[in-house]
């Protein structure tokens, strides 16, 4: 047996969000057998928090190993005692032998270091892996200027030399075909944050409040004796000749649908396809600018999105951030969001989203200091509209940022067709317009910023380019980023729901907008790990908490991109119950000073 031995932190994950053919890298090591036909060993050596007292450790070390539960990667090491090695159980960080020691130890003499290949983005720890004599591989990770790899998909063929079988890739090929079925999730399972298809001998995939099963085996009556289920209870949806050809698509709206008719969809939760693809074929379907959709591996044992049952949760509200939340008005919300779309467009390099950002403005020049920014989109120039109340604290205060996109496009119609974009993105922008109002009115420990972007359709430019001048003080005192984006179009069926998106380093701020919601509405609550095509992915990929909420995801609004995003779709209340939430979670990021 060999080991493949890898580092986490900017090498296969980067701020909480796996990196690109990360998952599909691990895949595909994971299938391959050495020349005695063992399959090859992946573990995991990482620098982590250190204890100041032995008793941290277990703590510590169940931390790291909930990161890799969010990433859906922890499978791929198992079992973890003897397949992940901290600094924090070891005592010292990398480049220190003892640790790679450590790894050694944890084979109980099956390997030596002539076993080991080692991946890591940090030049010095592969030169000290080199020096045990490992073999050692530089990637080229966020920020690297080098690299013996760039992208994490070349590894494969390193690996496959590595254990000296060339015709690894063509075994892989001759994988048996995998069927997946879908299985209701009861209610009492839907509150884990793992392992949610029990004990079964099968990987699964987690969406909302099923689980799709994948399984080699062609018999389903074995299947649903090891589930315990009535083959009722079990729908198989298809079979697919390699498991490599399961993606997971996660799309604005239909879009992917929509411009791809032709690519089987095995399971349909609006903003979450799985589908049947070609790996080559899905790596060119993902690979573009704007962000309608992405593509990825659609993996093993990972929870896409997590769906919550309120029934067994209780938050009590407090007085206080109930009286701000209570002053929002969904008249001046659907006002507002009117005056929005009547705009022909708010393409944004158009002369009506500067009168529309100039609106905006004016606004919010009521209980802020305002300011534009000057952007580019496309070699023309945009506008980010910014506004801030500073905080009545002492000392050094930290800024709670509320974001939205302000620009709409008409993908099919062109820069010049009407684009009334009420759902995406008038909805997430009129409601910042009154959480300002009503933030505005009080006053607070920290600051707050709330910032309209331009360019956001055409790839995140107006918060890439925000972030990119913002001196590193300032980085650092962002204690929050709050996103909307399509916060209008009731998608569920039964009760309303949010979507509250984010990264591992933005799980708490997670659960702070689940308890928000808990507390102050009756909306259904749905938690993905999965950041994906709107502004708060820019400042997760820069280390920054950021969280994004949307309208529930079990269907999708068909009618972005195009002229028929209009007034009729939105559900007024959805879209209120939204700012009920997010204004009590930014409330207390804030700090509330006194009574209101």
């Amino acid at each position: 047996m060999k080991m493949v031995l890898f580092d986490l932190g900017d090498t296969l994950e980067a701020h909480g969000v796996l990196l690109p053919g990360a998952r599909e890298t691990l895949e595909a090591i994971a299938a391959m057998r050495d020349g005695q036909a063992q399959p090859v060993a992946l573990a995991l050596v990482s620098d982590f928090y250190m204890p100041t007292r032995l008793e941290e450790i277990p703590a510590l070390r169940q931390q790291y190993l909930d990161v890799l539960d969010i990433l859906g990667i922890r499978a791929f090491f198992e079992p973890v005692e003897q397949r992940v090695t901290l600094s924090t159980e070891v005592g010292v960080f990398k480049p220190d032998r003892r640790i790679f020691e450590a790894v050694l130890d944890k084979t109980g003499g099956e390997l030596t270091w002539h076993d080991i290949i080692f991946i890591t983005e940090n030049r010095e720890h592969v030169e000290a892996a080199r020096g045990l004599g490992m073999r050692a591989v530089h990637f080229g990770g966020p920020g690297q200027l080098g690299g013996e790899v760039r992208d994490l998909r070349d590894l494969t063929r390193l690996v496959e030399e590595f254990l000296d079988i060339p015709t690894a890739r063509a075994l892989r090929r001759r994988q048996r075909a995998t069927l997946v079925a879908r299985c209701p999730l009861p209610a009492d399972r839907r509150q884990a944050w793992a392992a949610p298809a029990g004990t079964l001998a099968v990987s699964w995939v987690r969406l909302g409040d099923e689980t799709l099963l994948l399984t080699d085996q062609s018999d389903w009556v074995d299947v649903t004796e090891r589930a315990g289920r009535s083959a009722s209870e079990l729908e198989p949806l298809r079979s697919v000749p390699q498991r490599e050809r399961l993606h997971l698509v996660v799309q604005k709206g239909r879009l992917f649908q929509q411009e791809h008719p032709e690519v089987p969809v095995l399971h349909d939760r609006g903003r979450f396809l799985v589908v049947d693809l070609e790996p080559d074929e899905a790596h060119r379907l993902g690979q573009r600018e704007d962000p309608c959709w992405a593509i990825e591996p659609l993996g093993e044992n990972r929870i896409v999105f997590l769906e919550r049952e309120r029934t067994s949760l209780r938050v009590t509200p407090q007085p206080a951030i109930q009286a701000v939340v209570d002053r929002l008005s969904r008249e001046r919300f659907e006002a507002d969001l009117e005056h929005l779309v009547s705009f022909p467009t708010r393409a944004s390099t158009s002369a009506h989203y500067t009168a529309a950002a100039a609106w905006a403005r004016s606004r919010l020049a009521t209980h802020y200091l305002t300011r534009t920014e000057t952007i580019e989109v496309e070699g023309r120039p945009s506008l980010n509209v910014i506004a801030d109340k500073p905080g009545a604290g002492l000392g050094t205060r930290s800024v709670v940022l509320v974001v939205a996109h302000l620009d709409s496009v008409n993908h099919r119609g062109g820069p010049a067709a009407r684009a009334p974009g009420a759902d995406d993105n008038g909805s997430g922008s009129a409601g910042l317009l009154e959480m300002a109002w009503v933030l505005g009115e009080q006053e607070y420990e920290h600051d707050l910023r709330c910032i309209l972007f331009g360019g956001e359709e055409q790839g995140l430019l107006g918060s890439r380019q925000y972030l990119a001048g913002l001196p590193e003080a300032e980085r650092a005192r962002i204690r929050a980023v709050l996103n909307m984006d399509m916060i209008g179009v009731h998608n569920t069926e039964g009760s309303r729901s949010v979507l509250v998106e984010g990264a591992a380093l933005s799980r708490v701020l997670v659960e702070k907008l689940e308890q928000a919601a808990l507390g102050y509405t009756s909306l259904a609550v749905q938690l993905s790990f999965s950041p994906f095509a709107s502004d708060h992915v820019t400042f997760i990929q820069a280390g920054i908490p950021a969280v994004l909420t949307i309208e529930g995801a079990d269907s999708s609004n068909a009618a972005v991109h195009s002229e028929h995003d209009t007034l009729d779709r939105i559900d007024g209340e959805l879209a209120l119950a939204i700012l009920r939430m997010n204004t009590a979670f930014v409330v207390t990021e804030l700090g509330l000073r006194g009574s209101v």
